[in-house]
């Protein structure tokens, strides 16, 4: 298993910056990405980085975690709120990123940490993109009635495990 962590500070030229040396960062681990395959990646990560920018500013916590073929991408802010899926106008410029993320990932998630929150997306670097022609029909509604938060399979859940570090625990007094 091989992993990356740096931090970066949440503007739109380390947004981009940040994206390009995610996609550098599995190629030097000898992972012959296609266009396709980068594209996908630095779009992940963009959202992933984008939210953070957003909807907490500072520092942001970036992690790349690979073990064979499935590729985890997470990024940790201080803002606890979780991300939440909305309604974005036909010419809105925001509002899409979990519907976007849906589409490239097989799985996505958030979670609070003792610190903020950590957002993640897994991808599987053996599995082409799942292209639709129409979105799914949970992206068409409006908020989602919760906080997003997943439920997986007994496999699912100790792959995640040993993929995600645990997260940061708050110093007791």
């Amino acid at each position: 298993m091989l992993r990356s962590r740096f931090t970066v500070e949440a503007t739109p030229a380390t947004v981009r910056a940040a994206r390009k040396k995610i996609a550098a960062t599995v190629r030097s681990w000898g992972v012959p990405l296609s266009e396709e395959q980068r594209v996908r990646l630095e779009l992940v990560a963009s959202e992933l980085l984008t939210n953070g920018l957003l909807h907490a500013g500072g520092r942001l916590a970036v992690g790349v975690v690979l073990d064979e073929h499935i590729l985890v991408v997470e990024v940790s802010d201080t803002n606890p709120a979780l991300p939440r899926r909305r309604r974005a106008d036909h010419d809105a410029e925001g509002g899409r990123g979990l519907t976007v993320l849906d589409g490239l990932c097989v799985l996505r998630g958030a979670e609070t940490t003792g610190t903020g929150k950590r957002c993640f997306a897994v991808l599987d670097l053996n599995t082409p993109v799942r292209h639709r022609e129409t979105a799914p029909p949970h992206a068409l509604g409006g908020d989602d009635a919760g906080h997003e938060r997943w439920s997986l399979t007994p496999a699912g859940g100790r792959l995640l495990g040993a993929l995600l570090p645990a997260p940061e625990r708050p110093a007791r007094s």
